[in-house]
């Protein structure tokens, strides 16, 4: 069974998207209660490189965005489906390095006061909440793209968008706040 052909068979397409969109919420959540390994140290200092390529991959994916934006406009179609699909990689690969992180590292609170604390967890809890809703629709948009129901993807798109442009942007806004109070600092 080809791609084209899993994802022309909408039911079980659903079903997938619907199940990894459980998953990864439930994964993520689980992180914050599981104990992290015993790592040397070393090697618990050298995982303090995956929040920096995490804001490179959100900063990447934003940008990656707004080019795609850019060649559907101009009805560049194999150019717009192409920038999406490195934004559908950019973001799993985020996926697959935010969840190693926070695997193997203790939790870092935020350590700011006043009125940035606030206007932190602000954008950080708007970030949590949309990241969580976004990936059925980014799914489901990117589904209905490769299989050719384009009224379907363009109607889906119209939500997920703006969404997604402000996930990847508040991604690396809540790096720069809190890479500050990081134990190992990288750059």
């Amino acid at each position: 069974m080809s791609a084209l052909d899993f994802v022309q068979n909408e039911r079980k397409t659903k079903s997938i998207i619907w199940v990894i969109s459980l998953i990864i919420p439930i994964v993520v959540t689980a992180l914050r209660y599981i104990p992290t390994p015993e790592l040397s140290h070393g090697a618990k200092e050298s995982m303090y490189f995956l929040p920096l390529l995490n804001s490179i991959l959100n900063g990447s994916t934003f940008f990656l965005l707004i080019a795609a934006l850019f060649a559907i406009r101009s009805k560049n179609i194999n150019r717009h489906r192409k920038l999406m699909t490195t934004a559908m990689v950019f973001s799993a690969l985020f996926l697959v390095s935010y969840v190693i992180f926070h695997w193997t590292t203790p939790e870092q609170a935020y350590e700011g006061e006043g009125g940035m604390k606030i206007f932190y967890y602000i954008i950080l809890i708007t970030h949590v909440l949309l990241s969580a809703a976004i990936v059925p629709l980014v799914l489901f948009a990117f589904s209905h793209a490769v299989a050719g129901r384009i009224d379907k993807h363009k109607k889906i798109v119209k939500v997920t968008y703006p969404m997604w442009l402000y996930v990847t942007f508040t991604g690396v806004l809540v790096y720069i706040m809190i890479s500050a109070y990081y134990p190992v600092q990288i750059l």
